[in-house]
């Protein structure tokens, strides 16, 4: 490359090179929880305890003699400032333009180490701050001028018709200019500090991702002997260092691979690159001297941050096992190579927790408490984390993986690896799906199980730093039992038998509109019953029960086992061949069991109570009723409007439904119409709460179609039920015989 002397004619040259602007000019009001004092890293965080204490998550931004200041490593909508003679670390009111130990806002420009402030000349525009000096456009971009708290300089040589004008650190004699040129385009230049002078100006044609922003200097560094900058291919995606020798003017080409963006420090290119020993990215230095290239590791991990701190000295994000992730000074030890030293932490280098892991502890009541969070906050967003969740009675198990991390929505506190991640609060919750495995093989998704559970947490590092991190633990789940909940989850299931007699349960849980079968096969020779009816809890087993007639009349008890089949049957009794109509499901007595009631031919309607008892389910039966042959069906519904006993509805021939309310001793009041239009369908089941609105609603079987709908409960006297259908996810039926 050819340089110019700025007051002479520009030599333009193109360097196939992208340059990011660092200085930001924006003024951006701190979130309070920002202001409040760092959080505390634990004495097993890093290894040495007098470590000052970095904001989490934060970057070094510039630094200077008394100090440096950082940013959120994901947002840069707030500063920081760490002293190295206190250690403390503050966050500062607005965002604004920073370097060396200035800081400029709109309160003025304050050196933090000294604690002097002064201010702008009124009509001028920060441009940037270098060795000490905050330097400044007016209005009209026709001046560029450099100022202190004793005195104020205009810059020479700045070539007329420069705009969108950037001065950023370089060498303690130097700093770097950054500007686009009358022509159009792109300049970097040298400013010599103590003449006030621009000396070289160098074309640096680049690219302006974001519009109007020019990417010009941040990729320039200088020494006394060198002038280095980095040119990048998109193509190969591959980083190229042009090092410029000021002396002779020799230019020499180092190819860093996908590597960061390289500085200079003596004899030495500082960047993010492959540790040789490790093939780990991280911070390495390459030497200029020799007939190769040499390279070595000063950092485990690279935040991507490298900057002059205007002393000679280089300020690095980063971290060293067992040291702690944060800023690192780069210098030149007494054998002229790089050496890192830690000058703030926030987190260990390794894979660890920011604070305790958020996993339920203890029986947690899902009724009481529905969404309970599993989170763990890590220090690093580049870990894969698998979280499984195995139930104990079943042995299904969720497993699930997440690469990285997405931001927890208070992004200045902490980030989340979230149980199961939903992209819209960016939080686990407990009672989403788990990915489990049938006996047969197959998969299926089923809501969170009842029970005891155990869970393990693995997070190993992407970038291959450390220790992989492991966690574990257990809890238990509870809820109320559910009518017509087999698989003891909550979610409401339906029975389904296929042609072959095969009965088979279905749940309500969401799967998708694909599903076309349903998901747990219970067993074969259901072919020899005429009725098949769920009931809830009668044997007192806290799982869902049902019974089922013979073509003989004989009634047996199918007690549930909680895992979506039955323990086995027992006989109830004979001559239920009686009966045209069963239907159970609600509680009619009033002691918390649901009761079966059952009509005759002759329109006779009969209480079967429940005892809880397995070998003795029902109480002798009690006459409550004449009447209901007009009805063809029966359903059990639970309270549907309001009361506190179970409500009973029935169908006319004419498809009209009736409500009867229950009044907690056995009978009902008067009938109260629901609604007509329901002789379309060909099974109506009771299912309880369908939709975990904590009103029982009631499914709707269509002959023609075997697609499942739901009324949904209001729990009105008078309307107890909204008229207005929606589809369910239960597959539809095809040949299956659905059952209530």
């Amino acid at each position: 490359m050819l340089f110019a002397r700025a007051r002479h004619q520009r030599v333009a040259v193109s360097v196939a090179t992208v340059l990011a602007v660092t200085l930001g000019a924006g003024a951006l009001t701190v979130p309070a929880a920002v202001a409040a004092d760092v959080p505390t890293v634990s004495a097993s965080a890093v290894a040495a305890t007098d470590i000052p204490k970095m904001w989490p998550h934060t970057m070094p931004l510039a630094a200077g003699a008394g100090g440096f200041f950082s940013t959120f490593t994901y947002n840069a909508d707030s500063t920081f400032w760490t002293s190295y003679a206190t250690g403390e670390t503050v966050a500062l009111s607005y965002t604004g333009v920073v370097g060396g130990d200035l800081y400029s806002s709109g309160e003025g420009i304050k050196n933090m180490a000294t604690g002097a402030v002064f201010s702008l000349p009124e009509g001028f525009w920060a441009a940037g701050i270098a060795g000490g000096y905050a330097f400044a456009t007016d209005r009209g971009r026709t001046k560029l001028t450099m100022h202190t708290a004793e005195d104020s300089r205009e810059v020479t040589g700045l070539p007329a018709g420069a705009t969108d004008v950037t001065v950023r650190a370089g060498s303690p004699k130097e700093a770097v200019l950054g500007f686009q040129g009358a022509d159009g385009k792109d300049y970097s230049g040298l400013i010599d500090l103590a003449s006030a002078e621009v000396t070289l100006v160098f074309e640096t044609p680049g690219q302006r991702p974001y519009g109007d922003v020019p990417l010009m200097n941040t990729q320039v560094t200088v020494d006394d002997h060198r002038i280095s900058w980095s040119a990048w291919n998109s193509t190969t995606r591959t980083r190229t260092a042009i090092i410029h020798d000021r002396a002779t003017g020799e230019e020499r080409r180092i190819e860093l691979g996908d590597a960061g963006v390289p500085h200079l420090l003596g004899d030495w290119l500082v960047h993010a690159g492959k540790n040789p020993a490790t093939g780990r990215i991280g911070l390495v230095a390459t030497s200029l001297t020799g007939g190769h290239a040499t390279t070595f590791p000063l950092l485990d991990r690279a935040d991507g941050s490298v900057e002059p701190d205007g002393t000679g000295a280089l300020l690095a994000g980063g971290g060293k096992l067992g040291v702690g992730q944060g800023a690192y000074r780069i210098t030149l030890g007494e054998d002229g190579r790089p050496a890192a030293t830690v000058m703030g932490v926030y987190a260990p280098t390794e894979l660890a927790e920011m604070s305790p892991a958020q996993v339920p502890t203890g029986t947690v009541d899902l009724d009481k408490t529905p969404s309970p969070p599993v989170r763990f906050l890590l220090n690093h967003d580049d870990a894969k984390v698998t979280f499984t969740l195995k139930h104990t009675r079943t042995g299904k198990s969720y497993d699930w993986t997440q690469f990285g991390f997405d931001v927890y929505e208070d992004w200045w506190k902490d980030f989340s690896a979230g149980f199961p991640y939903t992209g819209d609060d960016y939080h686990g919750r407990l009672t989403s799906v788990l990915d489990a495995t049938n006996a047969d093989g197959s998969a299926a998704k089923t809501a969170l199980y009842n029970g005891a559970y155990t869970w393990e947490m693995t997070a190993t590092s992407m970038a291959g730093i450390g220790p992989d991190l492991k966690k574990s633990g257990a809890f238990t789940v509870t809820r109320a039992p559910r009518p017509h909940d087999f698989d003891d989850n909550a979610s409401v299931d339906l029975l389904g038998r296929d042609a072959s007699g095969v009965l088979w349960s279905d749940s309500s849980f969401t799967k998708g509109s694909s599903a076309t079968a349903p998901e747990t096969r219970i067993g074969g020779g259901w072919q020899t019953y005429d009725r098949i009816e769920a009931t809830g809890d009668l044997a007192g087993s806290a799982h869902a029960d049902a019974v089922a007639r013979g073509k003989d009349g004989v009634l047996w008890l199918y007690q549930g086992n909680g895992t979506g089949g039955f323990s086995g049957r027992v006989k109830v009794g004979g001559g239920w061949q009686t009966y045209d109509k069963l239907a159970g499901g609600s509680d009619l007595t009033g002691d918390g069991r649901p009761d079966l009631v059952a009509s005759d031919k002759t329109g006779a309607l009969y209480l079967y109570a429940s005892t809880g008892s397995a070998t003795r389910p029902f109480a002798t039966r009690v006459k409550v009723g004449t009447g209901w042959g007009t009805y063809d069906q029966l359903v059990g519904t639970g309270n549907i409007a309001g009361a506190a006993s179970g409500d009973l509805l029935a169908r006319d021939k004419d498809g009209v439904l009736w409500m009867y309310l229950g009044k907690g001793d056995g009978t009902f009041t008067g009938r109260t119409r629901v609604g007509g239009g329901f002789g379309r369908y060909g099974e109506l089941v009771g299912a309880g709460d369908y939709d975990g609105d904590k009103k029982n609603d009631l499914l709707a079987v269509d002959p023609a179609t075997k697609a499942v709908y739901v009324f949904k409960g209001t729990g009105e006297r008078y309307t107890p039920l909204n008229l207005t259908r929606e589809a369910t996810s239960f597959f539809k039926g095809g040949s299956y015989d659905l059952n209530g």
